[in-house]
């Protein structure tokens, strides 16, 4: 068994199973991969991968025990990497984050402009966290973090820490009657078609309860995830528009304008989450404590050693930002 093949097992996994494009991630050949793969299946005597044809279709339950215990391996070496780094050359590297396209946007750039200039050493990669067919949202094994604003289940091998609250805004054209309405209510909201979140998303469920516990059902005339195509319907009077405050303060111009709803519907968490095995470099602790203020390097040193039922009970005292 050798390293490189339980990287390309990883690949795979974070390529959906796609070996053409697990390939060029690893910038090889696809029957390079390909026979790797058969070579480490022949040799534990077990099929990791169930088959259609020359495509994997999906994991067996003993390939997934496999490829779980491959990406503990795998983070085992990487921290060997990385605490080298952190004492031969502790202000070179790269950070890799997944995160929502909002986040990248609206929240990461004040501090990734601090961080560049205290360590112009460290490069960036940014990748986007979508759910997946599970409706998970954590990249495990491909990130040093994860910063989300979607809810996330509790997993004993991961810290799961609250980064800020968010709430959401309502967004009308310029011309709209609700502009000069000096009491807006859900009830007022809902006599206009909505254009919102995908039903399932953070911002959507919070804002489908509170709907429910006034007795309301709204009509939802769209439905999307990316925030500029929300506006534009709503630009071009199809329907009022809920999206983050964030973004909402953000993208509103002459066009359209952004009325806080914070008062009529509760604000959501957004969450920092990495893996329990990830070695935290300085570098690393720096940017989540300019990120969250809250969560400094003391306090995260602290959280390492606890359960996962402490940490949330530590998190309930963090006094935490609000966009």
């Amino acid at each position: 068994m050798k390293l490189q093949q339980l990287k390309y097992l990883k690949a795979i996994v974070n390529n959906n199973l796609n070996i053409s494009s697990a390939s060029k991630s690893l910038f090889t050949a696809q029957p390079g991969v390909s026979k790797q793969i058969g070579l480490l299946e022949s040799e534990l005597g077990l099929k990791i991968f169930e088959r259609k044809g020359k495509n994997l279709h999906s994991i067996t339950p003993i390939g997934q025990k496999l490829i779980n215990e491959a990406f503990k391996i795998l983070e085992i070496q990487e921290n060997m990497h990385a605490m080298a780094r952190d004492f031969l050359n502790p202000e070179e590297g790269c950070l890799n984050i997944y995160t929502t396209n909002s986040i990248a946007r609206f929240l990461l750039p004040a501090t990734v402009d601090h961080f560049v200039k205290k360590h112009p050493n460290i490069s960036f990669h940014i990748g986007s966290a979508h759910p997946d067919e599970k409706g998970a949202v954590l990249k495990k094994g491909q990130s040093d973090f994860s910063i989300v604003a979607q809810e996330v289940e509790l997993d004993t091998d991961m810290i799961i820490l609250p980064a800020y609250k968010w709430s959401l805004s309502l967004i009308i054209p310029a011309d709209h009657p609700l502009k000069d309405e000096k009491d807006i209510t859900l009830e007022k909201i809902s006599e206009y078609n909505l254009i919102s979140y995908e039903s399932g998303s953070t911002g959507r469920v919070a804002q489908d309860k509170a709907f429910a516990e006034k007795g309301i059902t709204p009509t939802y005339f769209m439905t999307a995830m990316d925030i500029n195509v929300i506006k534009q319907y709503v630009s071009m009077g199809l329907g009022v528009g809920i999206i983050a405050k964030v973004a909402a303060d953000n993208i509103c111009d002459q066009d359209v304008v952004a009325i806080s709803i914070e008062n009529l519907i509760p604000s959501s968490y957004a969450w920092i989450c990495y893996s329990r095995n990830v070695f935290l470099q300085k570098y690393m602790y720096d940017f989540i404590e300019h990120f969250a203020p809250h969560l400094t390097r003391e306090v995260m040193e602290s959280i390492s050693s606890l359960t996962t039922k402490e940490i949330v009970k530590m998190s309930q005292s963090f006094d935490l930002p609000n966009y």
